[in-house]
């Protein structure tokens, strides 16, 4: 198994990482922006775009590792978005996948899928930096850059498109040398698509950078900590760099569009270095590594700002050991110091529901959660301490509450089934239990779980009616992937 997974993901990041590595323009020249509409879409279809992606989705988590980090991805998600509000996308039906790998990698896939490792918040200094690679990609969704490539293969590209499709059905079918005998082609494919299209990527991406309000200089910087990075550990070691090198004309032409501008203050933000201390907690080898590390440069530490760091990282640091009481002490210094801050109110919620204090968790996730309604992160722990309680009601119509803004989600369809199951309310149990498969593309196990929930349906017609409608679409999609391999 772990043969397919390794294949597969080679593939995938042949196929899909739309690297920022590639080559860029040394001229700030006026943004003009390629027509879109009849020539990329005659190839591949925005819609055809956002099937694909979704199917390929599916099996990306299946098969590969995620962080599931609940405050982590709201960040990203919000991080994403406003990147979103000003580049050229039309179709803002976007997906986050955060992949747990210290490697550093991004990618953007058809149908508005973007991929983050958790390496790469790891690497990336300040948000500014991360921004500037979010935003390369999200270029490359906003000039369909997929659909592009296609159309130039013109006869070939809808073949390419059902190559693409076909490698995705022949990893869940576990065939590790049907992946490896495309594998040569398709990367060639892959290369050529990054290099067409990556200057176009990282001139749309600055420009969309800088207009967000995001300081210019995270773009260079990030490009230097790359060039750095490669230096100390080999290129074969970063994904980037193996097909796509840091040349000193990129990071130079980066750094011209920055000098161009003028020059403002710009503020960075706490929320990321929060999150990278997440997750450098959850990349640690050992428990008592990074509380060494946060006593460390908690001593060193002379700004506010860095204090409320080093003791949030070693809250984080004590809570994975199960030291709760010194894990509540830091986390109340950090709070002393930005008792507003969302993220460290709710770091206090998860550091006492950790340590099993469910009446001070009740009461405090409660409190937060009437001041921010619908906040994924605390309506997901509100709901596992509901759970923890038995007030199983409450906590299923906190989670039904998130389903407007998150049905796509697997983690919100996988606690509302347990939630489910354990108030006996069975068929309901069945039904989010099937989402929650389908999600992760295992058709299969949906249906069974679909037909379990209609055997207990009754005479019900409306509920029957609406099973089925959804075993259907199930089987169809299915008949879809085998179709088009």
């Amino acid at each position: 198994m772990m043969r397919i997974i390794k294949a597969f993901k080679k593939l995938i990041i042949l196929l899909y990482s739309l690297s920022i590595l590639g080559a860029n323009s040394v001229a700030q020249e006026k943004e003009n922006l390629p027509e879109l509409g009849d020539a990329s879409s005659s190839a591949i279809s925005t819609n055809t775009e956002h099937i694909l992606g979704r199917f390929w989705l599916a099996q990306m988590r299946r098969g590969f590792p995620q962080i599931n980090d609940a405050i982590t991805n709201d960040y990203l998600k919000h991080l994403i978005y406003k990147l979103s509000e000003y580049s050229q996308l039309q179709d803002r039906r976007l997906e986050l996948i955060i992949i747990n790998d210290s490697a550093i990698n991004a990618f953007a896939a058809p149908g508005g899928i973007i991929g983050i490792n958790g390496g790469l918040i790891n690497e990336a200094k300040t948000e500014s930096q991360l921004a500037s690679v979010l935003s390369h990609e999200l270029a490359h969704l906003s000039q369909r850059h997929f659909a592009r490539n296609l159309q130039r293969q013109q006869d070939r590209g809808l073949a390419n498109a059902f190559i693409i499709l076909a490698s995705i059905a022949v990893a869940a079918a576990s065939s590790p040398e049907a992946i490896m005998a495309g594998q040569q082609v398709l990367a060639q494919q892959a290369l050529a698509y990054s290099r067409t299209n990556e200057q176009e990527a990282d001139r749309i991406g600055f420009l969309n950078l800088t207009s967000a309000g995001f300081n210019p200089e995270g773009m260079p910087n990030m490009f230097r900590k790359l060039q750095e990075l490669s230096r100390l550990s080999g290129r074969e070691n970063l994904e980037f760099l193996r097909s796509h090198p840091i040349t000193k004309s990129r990071i130079s032409d980066s750094q011209n569009r920055v000098n161009e501008l003028n020059k403002s203050n710009y503020k960075e933000s706490l929320d990321y270095d929060l999150i990278k201390q997440r997750m450098r907690v959850h990349f640690s080898k050992n428990t008592r590594q990074p509380i060494f590390h946060f006593k460390q440069s908690l001593r060193k530490s002379k700004l506010k700002e860095d204090i409320l760091i080093s003791n949030y990282g070693l809250a984080l640091s004590f809570s994975k050991d199960n030291q709760h009481s010194q894990a509540l002490a830091s986390i109340r210094k950090a709070l002393a110091l930005n008792p507003t801050n969302l993220i460290l109110q709710t770091t206090l919620l998860e550091i006492h529901f950790k340590a099993g204090h469910l009446l001070e968790a009740t009461a405090l996730g409660r409190e937060l959660l009437g001041i921010n309604t619908k906040n994924y992160p605390l309506s997901l722990l509100y709901a596992k301490i509901l759970m923890n309680k038995g007030n199983y009601e409450e906590a299923e119509n906190i989670l039904k509450n998130l389903l407007p803004e998150r049905t796509s989600d697997p983690i919100v369809w996988y606690w509302l089934a347990e939630i489910q199951g354990l108030a006996k309310n069975t068929i309901s149990l069945h039904r989010s239990r099937a989402e929650y498969f389908a999600l992760i593309a295992r058709y299969d196990e949906a249906i069974k779980h679909l037909r379990y929930a209609l055997e207990l349906v009754g005479n019900n017609f409306q509920l029957t009616e609406g099973i089925q409608s959804r075993i259907e679409s199930l089987h169809k999609t299915k008949r879809d992937i085998k179709e088009l391999t």
